[in-house]
């Protein structure tokens, strides 16, 4: 199978034009293993390229060794090389400021900060590759940094903390940091997952402004909407190596596109029994009344009152910043309702106690902050089994019929050859789907799940919509926080609305 892209597949580039990039069969090793192998690529300036590939076939890496974050194996036959500003080098050395860069570690790093650095702040550090600004701006900078910001829809934010955006609008306000510093390119790994549709189209319009400008972009994708506008190119990967190269109309590699329900999961679905049957008078599983929830003197949720039952598929609906997020915070009791407003747990009390810990282990949970809160060297099986005991990492030894259901979630998610790896060393979709193992391995009665499906491939998009009906037709209540119709899965008839911290039910 092909290994590199050619120049004549690359693009057309103009006559005797050097390229922005070149890799000449570059391999990258981490950990022991080959990431990458020997791949071949040129990238010339004002070129757009979507990068392709299943889950764990080395996109992100690909990606780190095109800015120049990691170096090629230094094994004598691999290289790379920089043209620019009218240098020719090997190093990416006073250029990577001019590589604009969002990707997973951006935004963990956010979720993790606790201070009070501002949009405005975090976009200025962009000039200077830095996460936190330590130097002065000039007036010039400071215009382009608004200039950016409202670009992507954030003007009235450009004040707020980074640490209290919602995922959504974290995303938009990294993609202004990448576009401030006049990038020759770009590099964008998944960044649209996640934004509702009007905040994904601020973005992609601001990368279509970016590109206009004559910036070169390379975008990671696992679905054919998520390519920026204009695109036209395609490299796919596979296991490491360039497995196909040239026009993106030729590579049917997203698997079912649009917004309709992939059919395979919904046959499955409409094919399975029917979940147990909830008895008479049994209590819902948790009750909201009247719920107010402040951040930093702002009302995030305002007289929200909501119920769920045993058994019930309820989908959480809004645009970023709408308050899905912290809705599920107060469930999981991570955050607690002002004054005047109750929030009552009677159904999962009756499961579990009146301890919020034990209430926890009887709750399947994933979310892009949980995710973050993981330390990188944790196990993935190590990971899976803390689900039994609801902690950020395992602090107990799981017994032998918890250790053998680690075993068989795994390999039901195709992850049972990466049990031992850390999660460092996981692409963004692997790790994902590492915790939705986690949220499931102990039969939860109550899941919860904010963006599930995010950074998935098609195959293992279906692999997890199929873990979470197997729980459903267990008897498990479902709630799915998503921005995209088609991850509404059978069995899931209620829909939550959320608008501005106001909530209303509706039917899907």
């Amino acid at each position: 199978m092909p290994q590199s892209c050619p120049p004549s597949a690359s693009s057309v580039p103009r006559p005797g034009a050097d390229p922005l990039v070149a890799l000449d069969r570059a391999s990258v090793s981490l950990g022991g293993l080959r990431i990458l192998d020997a791949v071949s690529f040129r990238l010339f300036p004002g070129q757009g390229w979507a990068v392709l590939g299943p889950n764990g076939a080395g996109k992100t890496t690909f990606l780190r060794l095109v800015r120049g974050d990691i170096p090629p194996d230094r094994d004598g036959t691999g290289q790379r090389r920089y043209v620019a500003d009218g240098r020719d080098q090997s190093s990416p050395l006073g250029l990577r400021q001019r590589f604009g860069s969002v990707s997973r570690p951006d935004w963990d790093f956010w979720r993790g900060f606790e201070g009070t650095v501002t949009v405005f702040d975090a976009v200025c550090a962009g000039f200077f590759d830095t996460r936190l600004l330590h130097q002065a701006t000039t007036q010039k900078e400071r215009r382009r940094a608004r200039e950016v910001i409202g670009q992507v829809g954030l003007a009235d934010l450009e004040d707020a903390p980074m640490a209290a955006l919602s995922e959504g609008r974290l995303r938009a306000a990294l993609v202004a940091r990448a576009l401030a510093p006049w990038p020759l390119l770009l590099l964008l790994d998944e960044v649209v997952d996640g934004l509702d549709a009007d905040n994904r189209a601020r973005v992609l319009w601001a990368m279509t402004a970016a590109a206009a400008s004559g910036a070169a972009l390379l975008a990671t994708a696992h679905r054919a909407e998520d390519v920026p506008p204009g695109v036209t190119r395609a490299v796919v990967l596979e296991q490491g190596r360039i497995v196909a190269c040239g026009a993106l109309s030729d590579m049917p590699v997203f698997g079912m596109a649009g917004d309709g329900p992939r059919p395979g999961v919904a046959s499955a679905a409409s094919a399975a029994p029917a979940g147990p049957a909830r008895p008479d008078g049994e209590p819902p599983l948790f009750e909201i009344e009247a719920a107010d929830v402040l951040y930093a003197g702002r009302r995030v949720l305002a007289d929200v009152s909501w119920r769920v039952m045993p058994g019930e598929g309820w989908a959480v609906l809004g645009p970023n910043g709408a308050g899905k997020t912290t809705l599920l915070r107060l469930i999981l009791g991570e955050i607690h309702p002002a004054l005047g407003g109750t929030i009552r747990r009677p159904g999962l009390v009756k499961l579990a106690g009146t301890d919020l810990r034990d209430i926890k282990a009887r709750v399947g949970h994933v979310s892009a902050d949980l995710e973050s809160a993981y330390p990188p060297h944790a196990p993935v099986c190590d990971v899976v089994a803390s689900g039994f005991f609801a902690g950020v990492g395992l602090f107990f030894t799981p017994s032998q019929a918890q250790a053998e259901a680690v075993r068989t979630t795994l390999a039901g998610f195709g992850l049972a050859e990466l049990a031992s790896r850390p999660l460092a060393s996981l692409s963004t979709g692997q790790r994902r789907l590492a915790f939705l193992a986690r949220a499931v391995v102990h039969i939860p009665r109550l899941l919860i799940l904010d963006e599930p499906f995010s950074s998935l491939d098609a195959a293992a998009r279906d692999a997890a919509a199929s873990a979470v009906q197997g729980i459903m037709v267990r008897g498990a209540a479902v709630i799915l926080v998503t921005h995209r119709v088609r991850d509404i899965l059978p069995g899931i008839g209620r829909v939550l609305r959320l608008e501005r911290g106001r909530a209303r039910e509706s039917a899907v």
